[in-house]
């Protein structure tokens, strides 16, 4: 019995296979580069195909598959964008001051009505209305509807200045609504001077 054991640990020849030998299908490794824009189609994988049978092995050297995955990411390397531009918040408090338009707005609409009443009063002691956009209505009370246009249309350009992101327009909101509040006062003003006249 000893000697089997010796015979057996000994034993140098070679190895009996003792399960029967398949067929084996052969090995395939895909091997998925990061996706990106790739100039050549056939750099997108690189595959390794091993077939027990023929012992044939079909593979990329290294130095190939480094040059391939060194020329995907150098069709990345594109200049970064320069950063953009920092978005000025404004409070909304600042940004869109509502009561003073609102204000400024009544003014300016109270002076509209003083001019329309003044024109009135000066036509009827014998004066002519100047204003050719207002000479049609200067004969009827539709004169005090008319003439609300224009502080209308001056509203709400000084709206739109108040939400402007432009500093000098959100800074001078309140100009066209004052100039018009001059204009209509100034016109008011004339009128009553003519109705006084003899």
């Amino acid at each position: 019995m000893i000697c089997y054991v010796a015979v057996l640990l000994l034993h140098f020849g070679t190895p009996v296979s003792v399960l029967p030998k398949t067929a084996e299908a052969p090995v395939v490794e895909v091997v998925p580069l990061p996706e990106a824009p790739i100039s050549q189609p056939e750099a997108r994988f690189s595959a390794q195909v091993v077939s027990s049978d023929s012992q044939a092995v079909t593979r990329s050297s290294a130095s190939d598959r480094g040059a391939q995955i060194q020329q995907v990411f150098a069709a990345n390397d594109a200049p970064a964008p320069p950063p953009a531009k920092p978005i000025q918040l404004i409070p909304v408090e600042t940004a869109h001051p509502r009561p003073p338009w609102l204000i400024l707005s009544a003014v300016q609409h109270g002076a509209a009505g003083f001019d329309a009443y003044s024109t009135r009063r000066a036509i009827r002691n014998g004066g002519v209305e100047m204003d050719p956009l207002m000479r049609p209505f200067a004969h009827s009370p539709a004169i005090y509807a008319a003439i609300q246009l224009g502080p209308v249309m001056l509203d709400i350009v000084a709206r739109r200045m108040q939400r402007s992101r432009n500093n000098l327009l959100r800074h001078t909101w309140w100009v066209p609504q004052s100039a018009g509040t001059g204009v209509f006062l100034f016109s008011g003003l004339h009128n009553l001077q003519v109705a006084n006249k003899p």
